[in-house]
């Protein structure tokens, strides 16, 4: 699958009823679940379109006390990177990078509501009590700004757009901070 492809597919534009809390729980059950999956973009697709539509993980006030965004050099240069994991998982590093990125958000947001998410301006950018900076506020735009921001890092769309478990969380992280 080229880069225009995976940009023409990874949306439902029709189902932008879903805040982007509920929809980052429900691609974390979904990814939590894909684990042992070695990710293709087609595979990719898949967790980002049925999060319109699933069940969402519970909350944990655990995440709560994330304040930071995830470093990716922490995740890819750590011990738990090594090529596999004891269930198999490839690139286990690049998959804690992701679910850590996607708590993050999760966190983010909760901690934002009845707050900055009630700014009508909040899409020109607003800063979380953490201070980490936000620009994108539902499933649709985060994901849309997230792979602009991949488009524009490669001039070829028609190129394949090879995935990691990594791309997942950079796609999220992109779409977060891309105007």
């Amino acid at each position: 699958m080229t880069y225009q492809e995976f940009e023409k597919n990874i949306n439902l534009g029709s189902l932008k009823n879903r805040d982007l809390e509920t929809y980052l729980l429900a691609l974390l059950k979904l990814v939590e679940d894909e684990r042992e999956q070695i990710l293709t973009a087609e595979l990719l697709l898949k967790p980002l379109q049925d999060a319109y539509t699933s069940k969402p993980k519970k909350f944990n006030v655990e995440w709560l006390k994330i304040k930071d965004e995830p470093d990716e050099n922490t995740f890819m240069n750590s011990k738990t990177n090594s090529s596999t994991d004891k269930t198999g998982v490839a690139d286990i590093g690049e998959f804690y990078y992701t679910i850590a990125v996607l708590k993050f958000q999760i966190a983010e947001l909760h901690k934002m509501k009845g707050k900055q998410l009630d700014d009508e301006w909040k899409y020109y950018g607003i800063d979380s009590e953490t201070g980490n900076r936000w620009y994108n506020f539902d499933p649709s735009s985060i994901l849309d700004c997230g792979m602009r921001c991949f488009m524009d890092g490669n001039k070829n769309g028609d190129q394949e757009f090879k995935v990691s478990w990594r791309t997942l969380g950079d796609l999220l992280e992109m779409g977060r901070i891309y105007e």
